[in-house]
């Protein structure tokens, strides 16, 4: 379980190792999370579209923050739910998505001849074989071109999102899902995510060590 206070503690030591906001993603979200969301309207969610999210992502949400410091780019915000839709076609994509999160997204190995089609290099693969899986028939909703119960949590860039699994036999499962259908498996769950990228600012050697390979990147 996160508690806000350590939560803010950690991502005030980032924010001091790199007030330059050099590190890959942070610009956009600064080490810094929102404000939390309430419980109820996530449970409104829920129940409006027959799903549960995993219980560890519903805690961090309504009490430590909602959107914002996070691996990537930072997390998306839940909140966007409770935000009025511009036209009518964003009103039908974002009901479409929210039903398609209580079906079970199916995942099959990938197998070793299809690497290169799912953008995969074989070092990577050999490492961890089980990691790596394609979305299996009837896991993707065509009107919208997103996997069934999927739950974007945000970007890594370079069309490789990261999101939750809500629903079937891995659910509360963290996968990185790529636009050319592959996905690897991130974590077994949220609390093992995010901790792992709090973890990475904590290696205060490692954390310095990247960001100078960061900051060589910005330099050329």
């Amino acid at each position: 379980m996160f508690r806000r206070k350590e939560v803010e503690r950690i991502l005030e030591q980032a924010r001091r190792m790199d007030p330059q906001l050099e590190m890959f993603g942070v610009a956009d979200h600064q080490y810094r999370l929102g404000s939390p969301v309430d419980l109820a309207f996530v449970r409104t969610i829920e129940e409006a579209y027959h799903f549960r999210f995993p219980e560890d992502y519903v805690q961090f949400i309504t009490e430590v923050g909602d959107g914002g410091a996070g691996p990537g780019y930072g997390l998306y915000p839940f909140g966007y739910y409770c935000t009025e839709v511009e036209s009518t076609k964003e009103a039908k994509a974002r009901e479409i998505y929210l039903r398609g999160l209580g079906r079970e997204l199916k995942l099959l190995p990938i197998e070793s001849e299809w690497l290169e089609d799912f953008c995969i290099s074989k070092e990577e693969y050999e490492k961890n074989p089980e990691k790596y899986f394609r979305g299996g028939k009837g896991s993707f909703n065509w009107d919208n071109g997103t996997p069934y119960g999927f739950f974007h949590l945000g970007t890594y860039g370079c069309w490789r999102d990261f999101g939750l699994i809500t629903a079937g036999e891995r659910y509360g499962q963290v996968f990185i899902r790529d636009t050319e259908g592959a996905f690897e498996l991130e974590a077994r769950n949220f609390e093992e995510f995010y901790q792992d990228w709090l973890n990475s600012i904590l290696d205060t050697k490692q954390f310095q060590k990247e960001l100078e390979e960061w900051r060589r990147i910005r330099n050329r």
